[in-house]
């Protein structure tokens, strides 16, 4: 099948798989999507990865076996003015001169608006929850993207959703009664294998750990932070590390930690290249806490479980509750409270039973339920129903 694939990607994980690949544009960052792609290449399938960039000049086509990337040169501001008309044009017209059989398009933004303008049948992927993306984020940018995801709903036919919740938002403010597929996220073998190998246990005293992108209210990191400043209290041994982007040395996160007396113990690392991010939460790490309020479906929690690491989150938070099985496979509190995360962290660096087992509960769902092999097994069932009709 020749598959359009209409996303932001990283754009360095698939480089060596086209010529001048070492010339690629950054592009996004959203490594998920390339192992995707990847994966179905593997299936014999021939993609084209259409997406943009800010650092380009002209439009870009870069030439593979299986592969073609075809890249649109983004504005790095003021997009959302037209709703991305720019961009969408440019990846209309790449989309219409290829005529690929099927394009996946993923957020219900740019990329689905410009596939359902192209004419060719259309997958769109709902990755988040838009009316709640812009009750935290009150700006222009995301006004915009709401009204663009009410045209996709308008014009779209064939949805899927990465969780149940998300498919539930989606019907109750954009399209009622839509026909929405749920297909989670999925991950590659790899990082499960990651998760096969036991961690020594740390003598040192209990790391624990966030993965979270930008210091928001939605991410509401600082309830991680004084929920560990009760755990550092009694266990002056443990740890914090902080992963991501607004999360490094001298960043918003440390400096709001500094200025209230909350930064001993804890490790602001930032953001790390993805294969070394997995590797130093898989080796260094014995719990997760992901206090975000807002999450369609957390990559991050995700690569946690795969991981084999506890993760604790929030009970009301759109889509960690699929991912955890409502409880069972992992710990949800109310992460507006920082009491009730702490002391579901103290339970779990107490308990090195208790820590294991929802370790290993979480590890084995998500290695039936989330590989990405069995999720792209049911894309390729929806390409293959979307064309029939």
């Amino acid at each position: 099948m020749n598959i359009g694939f209409a996303s932001p990607v990283s754009l360095q994980f698939l480089s060596h798989l086209v010529v001048g690949g070492e010339t690629l544009p950054k592009g996004y960052q959203f490594a998920p999507a390339a192992d995707w792609v990847k994966e179905l290449i593997g299936r014999g399938h021939h993609v084209t990865v259409y997406t943009t960039a800010t650092d380009i000049e002209t439009v870009r086509t870069f030439l593979g076996d299986g592969l073609t990337i075809r890249i649109a040169r983004g504005r790095a501001k003021g997009a959302g003015r037209d709703f991305f008309a720019v961009e969408r044009n440019q990846l209309k017209q790449m989309m219409v001169e290829d005529q690929c059989q099927l394009i996946h398009a993923h957020w219900t933004y740019q990329f689905a608006l410009a596939a359902l303008a192209s004419g060719i049948p259309t997958l769109v992927t709902i990755h988040d929850l838009p009316w709640k993306v812009l009750y935290y984020f009150k700006d222009a940018h995301r006004a915009a993207r709401l009204l663009m995801a009410y045209q996709v709903a308008l014009k779209g036919r064939h949805f899927s959703a990465v969780s149940e919740e998300t498919a539930s938002h989606f019907r109750t403010y954009f399209k009622p009664r839509a026909k929405i597929h749920v297909i989670p996220n999925g991950l590659p073998d790899s990082v499960f294998e990651l998760g096969g190998r036991s961690r020594e246990d740390n003598k040192h005293g209990i790391v624990f750990a966030s993965v979270l992108q930008g210091w928001s209210r939605r991410k509401n990191a600082d309830a991680a932070i004084k929920a560990f400043r009760i755990i550092h209290q009694d266990e002056p041994s443990s740890r914090l590390l902080m992963f991501g982007v607004d999360y490094e040395p001298g960043g918003p996160a440390h400096r709001w930690a500094i200025e209230r007396n909350l930064a001993e113990g804890i490790t602001f690392v930032g953001a790390l290249p993805y294969d070394k991010l997995l590797q130093r939460v898989g080796w260094e790490v014995d719990v997760i806490v992901h206090p975000s309020l807002d999450e369609a479906f957390s990559m991050a929690a995700l690569e946690a479980v795969a991981l084999r690491k506890p993760v604790i989150a929030g009970s009301s938070t759109p889509g960690m509750r699929e991912i955890l099985d409502f409880g069972r496979s992992g710990v949800l509190v109310d992460v507006r409270n920082p009491d009730l995360i702490a002391k579901a962290m103290a339970k779990l660096a107490k308990d090195a039973d208790y820590r294991n087992e929802m370790g290993k509960r979480g590890f084995e769902r998500a290695s039936t339920l989330y590989r990405l092999n069995v999720v792209m097994s049911q894309y390729e069932e929806m390409y293959k129903t979307i064309l029939k009709s």
